[in-house]
This record gives structure tokens, C-alpha cells and sequence, in this order.
């Protein structure tokens, strides 16, 4: 008789552990939450790199819940407008808050990130994201829109190269004439010397025809980032001579204006001196080119960090210093202005003597 009523205590007593259980896991599962709505202070934001520590603007939401006491886990997602899934958005985790600021400096590098254009108003999405475990579907907010005018700190290229048929090489793809780069603006490419009447483009990288910019039909700048993109149009030189062509990825234009050459004088050869070479008259020679009598190109290897200048083959009666900051790997030169500080490397050195600007391309 003990031993029945031992099992059948036995059996009650896991029949109501049972039972407790079954409880708790009613208790814990989920319901499909609830789809937050997502509202911004502003909506459009002209981002400005001078302002990137300030506040640009603050998203709000209203909470989800998914039926039970569990702390929500929130998440701001950004995309391109043409990203109608968000499938390449950025992601940014907030944990359980409701609010989230960023600042300028932070929205234009989410910006960056997505490849939104820069220095033009461009569409950005955003939604928010609510879960409360992997295990359980996420919900999300309608997205909205930002106009958003973005910048970049640094530009997308160390030098762009000019092709078409107003220049030496013409068309080749493979042989454009590179620009120099702006000492006040980083955003700006320039190129003073000799054009042929013709077309003139400007590609990204030596033998690729994207990226590439051309004419938007007004005379400013038109972007081609693949080759499966529309093709822009070319600027014109109108009459062979000496052009000054300046472009700026700030402002999205291009200058074509005559340059006045009568006077400059021309050199026979002009090279590179310095510590490398014992400040040697045996200086090596960079190349000048055939149409362009005023530019100068030399590939050349320094084995360590160097100081040095530019200047013609025999004597000091005609150098090139550094106008600006020494370690510049661009800049404008001068007569007997301090020397260019170079670190150790292999470089692509162009000059051109009609101003005085010089460019090393890392290779």
C-alpha cells in the first residue's frame, strides 16, 4: 500500500512540474509586435564639413511591443533611395532607447558609406528596426526621406586624368594627361598648358572609361561611376593654345579659361635634387613632353625618407621649393623656397614648370 501511494505521489508531483512549465512557456511567447513610427527633427540637411561636430538631426520612434515584458531591442537602417529592400543599408545598433542624434559628422560619413552623392541635395531612406530576440521576426517602420547634401573630407582621387581629342594623346584611354591638385582646396584639379580645338573629359583611373565626368549639357560636371552608365558629353576647347582648365568636385564645374604663355621661358631639362643623391649636379632627369613643353613626368624610387627639389640641370639660378607645407605630396613650388620633405617609395613625379606645381602618385 506504501509503495502505491508513493507512486502516485510521484506522478502528482510530475504532473504539476509538467504543468508549471507548460505555463512559463505560455507566458514567454511572443506576439507580432507592434510597428513603430519613425519621425526626424528635419528632413532636409544641407551637411556642411566646417559644422561635423554639431547636431544634425534626431530621430524619435514610437516603442513596439511583442506581448511580453522584454527589453526591445532598436536600430536606425539608412539606404539609397533606389535600395528598396535595404539590402546594402547601413545599420546603426541604439539598444532600448526610443531617440538617437547625430551629429554632422556622423550622418555624412553613413553617407559616405552608402554611396550617397556629395555636394548636391541626393535622397537617403531611413527606417527603424524593432526585435526582441533572433528567434522572433523584427518589424519595421515606413520609411522616410531625407534631402540630404553630403561631403567628403578627403576626395575620391588622388589626381584626375584628361582625355579626348584636345589633348596630346587624344582618345587613348590608356595615356591621359593627369592634373595637378589645389594647395586651398583639395576638391580641385588643375591643368594649365597646351590643347588642341577638341574634346576634353576627365576619367578616374588610366585605361578605364568609369568613373568618368563630363558635361551635363550646362557646362557642369556630370558623374559616370560604371561603364553601364549613360555616357556624358565632352567640354570644348574652342581654338588650339594654352588653357587653364580648373575642376572642382565641390561645386560640380569645370573652367575653361585662356592662359597668356607668350614670355614663360622653356628649359632644356629639369630634374630632381636632393639628399638622395648627395645634392649631386648629376641630378636624374624627368622627361618633358612633346606637345606639352612646360610638363614634366619621372618615375622615381627613393630607398628612404628624402629632402629635395626641382630644379634645371646645371645651377641654382632656377629651383623649385616648397610654397606650401614640405610634406605635401602636392603643392605649388618657388624659387629657393624650402625643400619637399618625401618619404621612401616608388612615385609617378609630375611638374610643370609654367606654375610651378608638382604632384608624386604613389604607385
Amino acid at each position: 500500500m506504501k509503495k502505491k501511494i508513493h507512486q502516485l505521489c510521484y506522478l502528482l508531483f510530475c504532473s504539476l512540474t509538467l504543468w508549471a512549465c507548460d505555463k512559463d512557456e505560455d507566458m514567454t511567447i511572443a506576439q507580432p509586435g507592434t510597428i513603430p513610427t519613425l519621425t526626424a527633427t528635419q528632413t532636409n540637411l544641407v551637411l556642411e564639413e566646417a559644422q561635423a561636430g554639431r547636431d544634425a538631426v534626431t530621430f524619435t520612434w514610437t516603442p513596439s511591443s511583442f506581448g511580453y515584458a522584454a527589453a526591445v531591442r532598436y536600430s536606425l537602417q539608412f539606404a539609397l533611395e533606389e535600395d528598396t529592400n535595404f539590402e546594402a543599408a547601413r545599420t546603426v545598433a541604439i539598444a532600448n532607447r526610443a531617440v538617437r542624434t547625430f551629429t554632422v559628422g556622423e550622418l555624412n560619413a553613413i553617407a559616405n558609406e552608402i554611396g550617397l552623392a556629395t555636394f548636391s541635395p541626393s535622397v537617403m531612406k531611413v527606417r527603424v528596426k524593432a526585435d526582441v530576440s533572433d528567434k522572433f521576426e523584427a518589424v519595421y517602420s515606413d520609411p522616410m526621406t531625407l534631402n540630404v547634401t553630403a561631403y567628403l573630407s578627403e576626395p575620391p582621387f588622388a589626381t584626375l586624368y584628361m582625355v579626348g581629342s584636345a589633348t596630346e594623346f587624344e582618345w587613348d584611354e590608356n595615356k591621359p594627361t593627369p592634373m595637378f591638385r589645389s594647395e586651398e582646396d583639395v576638391f580641385i584639379y588643375t591643368f594649365t598648358g597646351r590643347f588642341k580645338a577638341g574634346e576634353l573629359k576627365f576619367l578616374g583611373e588610366p585605361g578605364k572609361w568609369a568613373p568618368q565626368y563630363g558635361n551635363n549639357g550646362s557646362d557642369g560636371l556630370q558623374f559616370r561611376e560604371t561603364e553601364s552608365d549613360p555616357d556624358p558629353a565632352a567640354f570644348t576647347i574652342p581654338t588650339a593654345g594654352y588653357y587653364k582648365i580648373t575642376l572642382s568636385l565641390r561645386s560640380n564645374s569645370v573652367t575653361i579659361e585662356p592662359y597668356n604663355e607668350a614670355g614663360s621661358p622653356t628649359y632644356p631639362a629639369i630634374g630632381i635634387i636632393g639628399e638622395f643623391n648627395g645634392w649631386s649636379d648629376n641630378l636624374p632627369l624627368m622627361t618633358k613632353s612633346a606637345f606639352n613643353p612646360h610638363f614634366w613626368t619621372k618615375e622615381h624610387t627613393f630607398n628612404a625618407d628624402t629632402e629635395m627639389k626641382f630644379r634645371i640641370q646645371s645651377g641654382w639660378t632656377v629651383n623649385w621649393g616648397a610654397n606650401g607645407e614640405p610634406t605635401s605630396l602636392y603643392g605649388t613650388g618657388g624659387q629657393d623656397k624650402p625643400n619637399l620633405q618625401v618619404t621612401a617609395g616608388t612615385y609617378l613625379i609630375l611638374f610643370n614648370d609654367l606654375t610651378g606645381e608638382y604632384l608624386f602618385l604613389e604607385k
